[in-house]
């Protein structure tokens, strides 16, 4: 399942479509979208501790506390309720230089959207119940009205589950992306992968490059991948079968340092996608980006003598593959067809 809050500010000279949402996606097949009004939907200023509200629903670092129907407007029919909360939380460390999964890239003007990690993995605790809105429309010789009902609710324990949290906030989303997550590893709990590549317009010139961050975190230690931190790519292959990527982290010297080589592979085949949310021309939120959340991953880990550090299967793995890729695959450093300044 996922869960995710956010709000759209439309341009006001050709649309009026701004609104907060939250669109629940479950068992990666079913997609529920709820529209909120924009004075419904508050945050946490700079010196407050992390929070979230969308109606009667709030987002912390903590957990959610759920209770969504769906209304005339939404493009929904869950009812969900419940509370959960997040023990243990692994976020990607953040300081001035340093902004997260974006480095120091964070601080460059003209980004289209920022990424966060907000929690590599967490235990999670609590219920949920859910239900099927059912609507059904009455006729009589003088009117018609419609009466909504309900199915009997599912009520679900979330004792022992595992959670993962991440934000987005920008103007527009990228116009090509590959996206993959997971910490549903069979031999290793707590483990989490996240990988994101994408192309990177910039505000010079119309320049653009292929950008890419990505890390794991392995008991307790978080192992960055990242254009900004000097990694770079081996090999890179999409298809409607798998996505494959092989990556060595930047070389380093000294006792201390330490040096890695990841190869993570995708099962797509046979995989269902459900059609997400997602602005438009900065008009409206359209259902456009295919998601899959049932992937499988299997991860590779190896340290710099080559003694394998990982090798397992991550279930439940949320992917995305928008857009023309084969630039992304056209990019990687030592083809005619790469960017002569920054390639993958």
């Amino acid at each position: 399942m996922a869960v995710v809050p956010g709000i759209f500010y439309s341009d006001a000279s050709v649309s009026n479509e701004s609104h907060a949402f939250i669109f629940v996606t479950l068992n990666g097949q079913q997609q529920h979208y709820y529209r909120f009004n924009v004075d419904q939907f508050s945050y946490a200023k700079a010196n407050e501790e992390y929070y979230i509200q969308v109606g009667n629903n709030r987002f912390t670092k903590h957990g959610v506390s759920l209770d969504l129907y769906p209304q005339s407007n939404d493009d929904a029919d869950l009812i969900l309720r419940g509370n959960l909360t997040f023990t243990n939380p692994s976020p990607w460390p953040v300081s001035l230089f340093q902004l997260g999964a974006m480095g120091p890239v964070g601080w460059m003007p003209g980004l289209e959207c920022t990424h966060g990690i907000l929690s590599f993995d967490h235990e999670l605790s609590g219920n949920l119940s859910l239900a099927t809105s059912i609507t059904s429309t009455r006729s009589s010789s003088s009117s018609t009205s419609d009466a909504t009902t309900s199915s009997l609710p599912l009520e679900i324990s979330m004792d022992g589950g595992r959670g993962y949290t991440e934000k987005d906030f920008g103007r527009s989303f990228p116009s090509l992306w590959v996206w993959i997550q997971t910490n549903s590893f069979r031999e290793n709990p707590g483990t989490s992968l996240f990988v994101s590549l994408a192309r990177i317009p910039t505000p010079f010139f119309g320049l653009e490059f292929p950008g890419f961050t990505a890390a794991i975190w392995h008991r307790g230690e978080l192992i960055p991948f990242a254009t900004w931190s000097g990694a770079a790519f081996d090999d890179i292959r999409i298809s409607k079968e798998e996505v494959y990527i092989a990556m060595r982290s930047a070389r380093r010297r000294g006792k201390r340092s330490k040096n890695y080589r990841v190869e993570i592979s995708v099962d797509r085949r046979n995989v269902p996608e459900v059609l997400l949310y997602a602005p438009v021309n900065f008009t409206k939120m359209e259902p456009f980006v295919w998601e899959a959340l049932r992937a499988t991953v299997h991860l590779r880990l190896f340290d710099d003598n080559g003694n394998i550090i990982i090798d397992d299967m991550g279930d439940y793995a949320g992917l995305e593959v928008h857009g023309n890729v084969q630039y992304l695959v056209d990019n990687l450093c030592g083809k005619k067809t790469a960017n002569k300044l920054v390639c993958l």
